[in-house]
Formats: C-alpha cells, sequence, structure tokens
C-alpha cells in the first residue's frame, strides 16, 4: 500500500519511508550501545522524531547504524528521499538503502550542528555502495526502488554524538 500525502495535482508526491507511528518496532540498531528514543519536537508541530545518542566509533564501519523498516516499501512514484535532521554537533552522515535488484546504495551528506536542516537524495544522483555489496546483488542494473524494505543511516563522525531525525518520505 503506497501512502501518498498532501494534493495529488502538481504538488510533491510524499511516499512515507517511516513515520515512527509504530513506535520503535520497526527501527533497530545492531550495537547496544546505540540508544533509540522517540518524542514530539515543538518546532516540527509536534511531529514525532527519532533521537539517536551514538558512541565513539569502534573498528565495525557499521556498528553505529539505525535501521527502519519501510512503512512503504514502493518508491517508484517519487524522485528522492527526503527528511529532517539536527545533530549536537556538526558531523557526516551516511543514507543507505537495497533495491529491488540487491544492490546497496548510500549517499552522504553533511549536516550543521544544533540547527533543523532539511536533507533530499535524489535518486539518479545517489550511487551504489563502493565498500559493501550483499552477495547476489545485480551490479551495473538501473536502480529499482519499487520495492525497498528498509533505509538506513549512521554518523560517519570521529565521536559520539546525538543526532535527531525526522519522519523519512519520498517526494518529487
Amino acid at each position: 500500500m503506497t501512502a501518498l500525502v498532501g494534493p495529488i495535482l502538481g504538488a510533491t508526491i510524499m511516499i512515507v519511508i517511516q513515520a515512527y507511528s509504530a513506535g520503535l518496532g520497526a527501527v533497530r540498531s545492531t550495537n547496544p550501545d546505540v540508544k533509540l528514543s522517540l518524542e514530539p519536537d515543538a518546532v516540527l508541530s509536534g511531529e514525532t522524531v527519532l533521537s539517536v545518542d551514538y558512541p565513539a566509533p569502534t573498528g565495525n564501519p557499521a556498528g553505529r547504524d539505525v535501521w527502519c523498516s519501510a512503512e512503504n516499501t514502493n518508491w517508484s512514484a517519487g524522485k528522492a528521499i527526503s527528511f529532517q535532521i539536527k545533530a549536537d554537533h556538526p558531523m557526516r552522515l551516511s543514507v543507505s538503502f537495497i533495491d529491488r535488484n540487491g544492490v546497496a546504495y548510500t549517499s552522504w551528506v553533511d549536516v550543521a550542528g544544533s540547527t533543523w536542516q532539511s536533507v533530499r537524495i535524489a535518486f539518479d544522483a545517489i550511487r551504489p555502495n563502493p565498500y559493501f555489496q550483499p552477495p547476489g546483488a545485480k551490479t551495473g542494473a538501473p536502480i529499482d526502488v519499487s520495492e525497498v524494505a528498509r533505509v538506513g543511516f549512521g554518523p560517519q563522525d570521529t565521536s559520539a554524538g546525538r543526532f535527531t531525525i525526522s519522519r523519512l518520505v519520498v517526494v518529487d
């Protein structure tokens, strides 16, 4: 089922990837030192946001990643992933997903500290992850976002910290 939010004619199509309406049941980290919580945010009109408290990095490059199950898995009506984020200090964030072809796609964005920032990651600009591909990935195939089960994100900075992220959506 695809959830479209907003006017249909001439407006941005928004497919909800994750809005945290099911609580933390659809959000996970394999690292018990990554602390997750949900709270309403007054700046975002009371929208529920996910707060992530993460430790300093270890030898595991994915050790601070957070993964969210997709509420809607067919993203083909849109052109980009969009969300808002606020970090306690400037940081670099990775955003990843695996497309229908089993190819891992990752983008990295620089996030300013202490203020809400809008992020938009266009599907035509994201590239296969150069560091990791799952077994069986059909590399070389065009990106296919008609079936995406989850989206992940993780801090890529050299210290411990905290960031808060709004709902994740697909926009045109």
